[in-house]
């Protein structure tokens, strides 16, 4: 799990704690106190770049032990693209929540090796569970994929977390590219156009024969 450590602070002042490097914030669940927090801007940014919106974080206010949240809602500057404002979300220790897992794709695909494109239908996916079970990523490895092949959520392991999708519902597949189908169609055509013919010519010899 990873560790925050932060600042309670008083209300206001936003601006000028921004100036000073650091970024307001606020901590809030169904069990706790709302209470306004601040972040050294360099650590929010260290944090930002190893976890995900699912990972849970140990955000420790002040010489308080570590209290169990997940981000929830990052306010940037348009301009310079840094953090303006953080909500972090305390969860029910004790009660499911629903939240949306990042999907990370890994291995290259045979498919592509024939010309296939890999489709990516799900960027997250919902799972319903106890918080200290939901996973930072599902991962996912595409290498054994081939042409028209699929994974659904019937093929992937959530651990001790239940998927909020059915299970045949698709979240990648190997799409075969537009001259690739064409070729085959138009190969089944001659396929089929030979076929004919060869029948046509079959009848033509019973008939000939009976004459």
């Amino acid at each position: 799990m990873h560790t925050l450590q932060v600042k309670e602070r008083s209300a206001g002042k936003a601006g000028e704690l921004r100036r000073s490097g650091f970024v307001p914030g606020v901590v809030y669940g169904p069990s706790i106190e709302s209470t306004s927090i601040s972040i050294a801007r360099k650590d929010l940014q260290s944090l930002f770049s190893k976890i995900t919106r699912s990972s849970l974080i140990s955000l420790a206010i002040g010489d308080k032990e570590g209290t169990d949240v997940f981000l929830k809602v990052v306010d940037y500057d348009p301009i310079t693209d840094e953090p303006l404002h953080v909500d972090f979300y305390h969860p029910d220790v004790d009660s499911p929540l629903n939240l949306e897992v990042p999907v990370r794709i890994t291995g290259e695909c045979v498919g592509l090796k024939s010309g296939g494109i890999l489709n990516v239908l799900f960027n997250t996916i919902p799972v319903h569970g106890l918080a200290r079970n939901v996973p930072a990523l599902i991962t996912i490895d595409v290498t054994d994929l081939d042409l028209g092949e699929s994974i659904h959520i019937s093929d992937v392991e959530f651990g001790e977390v239940e998927p909020m999708l059915p299970p045949e519902r698709v979240i990648v597949t190997v799409m075969a590219p537009r001259g690739l189908l064409a070729d085959e169609e138009e190969a089944e055509g001659d396929e089929l156009a030979e076929g004919e013919e060869g029948e046509a010519a079959e009848a033509t010899e019973e008939a000939t024969a009976e004459e």
